[in-house]
């Protein structure tokens, strides 16, 4: 890669009138310049500096875009994001009180995220696509960076709600956040445009190694993107249904992500921040949801090993009035329920599932899940159910979802025979063995696909999830969307904004406080973007989510 280095750098080039300002300021302005060392080391610069980047640093950016726009999922980010939010939020997983597990999220922990993905993961972007944009021999590095930014950025609007989109890293003084309505409405455009520029270039290479995902190949991104413009139409078609079927039509129609040589993964090795899950599973701070082992015990799911670990000894068992329960969960698979009631439940965590022998990693150099082809079936067999042009049935898609998660799981592990056998079970969920709750079953609903529309669709949504593991950002909004699976409620909730009694659940991330402190008058227009009693408050429902909520 090219060491670019502000005080002696001799071999500048221009592409035609660009030149890029790299200024401090307000976090939504500033358009940080990072190093292009395998280090990724940063750059600060003075406001008033100049720079002027030329392609041969094009896939350096793109690597440092994609690195730092994964900081959720990195040893980075991962405990403050994923794992104290929305791996528990949306079921997978239990987290001790001190990680939210009792719905109190820390707010420092929730701005962190917002202010890196503005600081960090963006202004490379943005720099790439003020290169690219027009630019001739540069179409598909600008539409692939295209798909990115609205990969990145459908992940801070899922969480907030109105973001700043239109004018994101433009060193304008105030920058304006947008509607989460307008801001899915420009995404459409955007991929639209990604995948009009790409068609035509599926033999091309954009970025090269600079690519941690796909190493360049451009038709995988454009599948990608197509995969992501029905993702994005099934959020919306509770609140948009007309615009929800004319945009997952048209990505149906196209080429999408269909078999595991599709599936996404970003390459950490070599990086110096890794896995976030790799570096957790020795703390075993985080384990398997009663929900996880409802579901995943009653159906036999072969996943299950792969996805978690049995529980292993540990002295502590040994300690004095520790529960014969809890000693007996050795050698099984067992899930905790989330938002313990009691504070001494924290000491137990060791008698449940930690992670499976997959992510563990001394360096955390295990690739890090960003989007799962298993995941296009499913969004089409809901498509399929609404009535929608899928160019299939709702069966059909399903079957073929559960397929494709377990080859990606099992691989060649696993006969067809066997799948075949899963998929027309009759297997329901069973109680999970969760110590001092003793809940009855999640759930009814067989594998086999139902002659009931209801069960169908709880059914869709519930191997969806199953399939989106461990992508919890993800299946969090779909949870928030559908309020599918019907996961455990937390048993405790020490956030006087959520009403167990009432069914209440966190919703979204309130505005960050530094923006608050920057630009306070864009911060209160953007609440009143939010509707639904225009407040900030982290049990407001987000556009698309026309759940009640408690009210």
């Amino acid at each position: 890669m090219i060491n670019l280095k502000l005080k002696d750098m001799k071999n500048i080039f221009q592409i035609k009138k660009h030149l890029y300002v790299i200024m401090s300021g307000i976090i939504l302005g500033t358009a940080l310049l990072y190093s292009c060392t395998d280090n990724f080391a940063e750059y600060n610069t003075d406001k008033t500096e100049v720079m002027q980047i030329g392609p041969e640093q094009l896939p350096s950016l793109f690597s440092k875009t994609q690195y730092e726009g994964s900081n959720w999922l990195t040893t980075d980010n991962y405990v403050r994001m994923s794992g104290a939010a929305a791996m528990h939020l949306c079921g997978f997983m239990a987290v001790p009180s001190s990680w939210g597990g009792h719905n109190e999220l820390r707010k420092g922990w929730c701005d962190a995220g917002f202010e890196k993905m503005y600081s960090q993961g963006l202004p490379p972007l943005f720099s790439i696509l003020n290169m690219t944009q027009g630019e001739d021999g540069y179409e598909a590095e600008y539409g692939v960076a295209l798909i990115w930014k609205v990969f990145l950025m459908h992940q801070l609007a899922d969480i907030w709600g109105p973001i700043p989109y239109t004018k994101a890293c433009s060193g304008e003084k105030t920058i304006p956040y947008e509607s989460q309505k307008d801001v899915y409405y420009l995404m459409f455009e955007d991929l639209k445009t990604a995948v009009d520029i790409l068609k035509s270039r599926q033999g091309e290479n954009a970025f090269g190694d600079g690519d941690l995902i796909f190493n360049g190949d451009v038709s995988k991104w454009t599948k990608l993107a197509n995969t992501l413009r029905l993702r994005l139409a099934m959020r919306i078609s509770n609140i948009d249904s007309q615009k929800a079927k004319v945009e997952a039509e048209a990505a149906a129609a196209e080429q999408t992500m269909a078999s595991n040589d599709d599936d996404a993964f970003m390459n950490v090795v070599g990086l110096n921040r890794g896995n976030g899950i790799s570096r957790v599973v020795p703390w075993i701070a985080m384990v398997m949801s009663a929900s996880m082992e409802s579901v995943l015990k009653g159906y036999a799911d072969p996943r299950m090993e792969k996805f978690f670990s049995a529980v292993k000894y540990d002295e502590v068992f040994d300690g004095d009035g520790y529960p014969e329960e809890l000693k007996a969960n050795t050698g099984g698979y067992h899930g905790m329920a989330n938002g313990y009631a009691q504070e001494s439940e924290i000491n137990y965590f060791k008698s449940y599932s930690n992670f499976g022998a997959y992510f563990e990693h001394d360096n955390h150099e295990v690739p890090i899940n960003i989007m799962h082809s298993a995941e296009t079936w499913f969004l089409k067999a809901e498509g399929a159910w609404r009535g929608w042009n899928m160019g299939g049935d709702a069966k059909s898609f399903y079957e073929k979802g559960i397929e494709v998660s377990i080859k990606q799981w099992r691989g060649n592990g696993i006969s067809e025979d066997s799948i075949q056998s899963i998929v027309n079970s009759m297997n329901t969920p069973v109680a999970p063995n969760n110590y001092g709750y003793n809940d009855p079953a999640m759930t009814d609903i067989p594998v086999k696909f139902s002659a009931d529309s209801e069960k169908q669709y709880e059914q869709i949504i519930t191997q969806k999830w199953l399939a989106l593991y461990p992508i919890s950002f993800e299946a969090w909004s779909e949870y928030r969307r559908t309020r599918l699976p019907k996961i455990y409620a937390k048993k405790t909730s020490a956030n006087g904004r959520i009403d167990l009694s009432k069914g209440m659940i966190i919703t979204r991330f309130m505005f960050t406080d530094s923006e608050k402190a920057s630009q306070p008058g864009e911060v209160d227009k953007a609440v009143q973007l939010l509707g639904n009693g225009n407040e900030d408050l982290d049990n407001v429902p987000l556009w698309w989510d026309v759940n009640p909520n408690g009210n």
